[in-house]
């Protein structure tokens, strides 16, 4: 994952010469590139003026980059795609999968199971950075609701479709409040003057339109996630009106959202992550005239930056071998389809945990911040320096502890 963002009034993208031409008079811009010779994986476009050749959609098209349009929310708007292969067969097949009870049934139950896995995973591994993630306490919590699911899973057979998948979403409802409450804990800690009270608005309870900045930051991510869920899709041709856990509705695609379940937890690190750098202020982002908030350029280039770092990151996945997220997002769909087409009778969704690697876990913060000044002469930290990290720390950032001092402590 490398998308390249543009924004801002007056972009102009057209093909000159064999070369991908963008440029922006405006700011004085313009970016050229090579056929065959960009790195880029795909274009998100967040803007409302400017304007694009036929045959730039042509050279984007021949080099499989993705071309992404974001509306005023961030919300996305419309994907420009390479054609997606053309498999009745395949398409017959999920239509059936999704008719077939059992079938339908197991594919939502492990959708759930491998969200609800990550969500706790990423809880557990903030917990050892934040006093307000008590992952003991999370843990017993979950195990309650466990007994809701074993009951689901029991009566399945015994009881319409509809019902189960109903409990199906309550359930991982539920798990998600317990998550959720746990971010919010968290943003506040980083942010408090964002003021984030959760997604929901009194206007809008899918939260399109972001009322506070925490919530822009989420959308913008969940809508370049949305982005790359339709890609990975698209290449492997199933329909995307068609989803397992989600029900169908005109104009929805419940593939999307079904898939975006097992990644979500990916832009809530990104989102962290950035917040824990102290680098954005509430003047970076617009307020439209009906309050809602969204994203500047340079915060959505710096989430950006985050979000496509993580995709990258490389876990030990099949084999003893190192993929990226992007590519275990490809094969984990693969593995469904191959469910769907009946290759192989059974499947599950594998995906590695998230590692967040840092050196200020709590243990280490609690001795650095308790740290008396006997105690930093005997180590032979500087003055200065063990004021700066102190004061980091009480501040929820994250400072850089070099090694040698990481030494002294341990």
């Amino acid at each position: 994952m490398n998308p390249l963002l543009i924004t801002g009034f007056g972009t102009s993208i057209n093909v000159d010469k064999r070369k991908l031409i963008i440029t922006n008079k405006l700011k004085g811009t313009r970016l050229e590139f090579f056929p065959h010779k960009i790195s880029h994986d795909g274009i998100i476009i967040d803007g409302h003026t400017g304007n694009i050749t036929f045959e730039a959609m042509r050279w984007l098209s021949k080099h499989n980059i993705n071309l992404t349009l974001l509306n005023w929310n961030g919300q996305l708007l419309a994907n420009v795609m390479s054609e997606q292969p053309k498999s009745g067969k395949l398409r017959i097949k999920q239509y059936q999968k999704y008719l077939d009870d059992a079938d339908r049934f197991e594919i939502a139950l492990k959708i759930v199971q491998a969200k609800v896995e990550q969500s706790l995973n990423l809880l557990e591994e903030l917990s050892k950075y934040y006093e307000s993630v008590d992952f003991v306490k999370i843990r017993k919590s979950v195990e309650k609701e466990d007994l809701f699911l074993l009951g689901i899973m029991k009566n399945s057979e015994k009881q319409a479709i509809s019902k189960s998948i109903k409990q199906l979403m309550t359930y991982e409802g539920r798990i998600a409040g317990i998550y959720h409450d746990n971010l919010t804990a968290i943003f506040n800690q980083l942010y408090s003057e964002f003021n984030f009270t959760g997604r929901k608005n009194k206007i809008n309870s899918r939260n399109y339109n972001a009322s506070d900045e925490i919530n822009a930051l989420l959308n913008y991510g969940y809508a370049i996630l949305e982005s790359e869920i339709r890609k990975a899709i698209n290449r492997i041709g199933l329909d995307y009106s068609i989803g397992f856990l989600h029900e169908i509705n005109q104009s929805r695609t419940p593939l999307v959202y079904d898939i975006q379940e097992l990644f979500r937890w990916l832009i809530d690190v990104s989102v962290i992550q950035l917040l824990e750098e102290k680098k954005i202020k509430k003047s970076d982002f617009i307020i439209t005239e009906n309050y809602h908030t969204r994203l500047g350029e340079d915060v959505a280039k710096l989430l950006i930056e985050k979000i496509n770092s993580n995709f990258n990151a490389k876990y030990n996945y099949k084999n003893g071998k190192n993929y990226s997220y992007q590519v275990i997002l490809q094969d984990n769909l693969q593995q469904l389809t191959n469910f769907i087409v009946d290759k192989k009778k059974e499947f599950d969704f594998i995906i590695p945990k998230i590692k967040l690697n840092r050196n200020d876990n709590l243990e280490l913060r609690e001795k650095i911040l308790n740290m008396t000044s006997e105690e930093r002469k005997e180590l032979g930290i500087n003055k200065s320096t063990l004021w700066y990290i102190q004061k980091n720390l009480s501040d929820g950032k994250t400072p850089k502890i070099y090694e040698k001092i990481l030494l002294k402590i341990q």
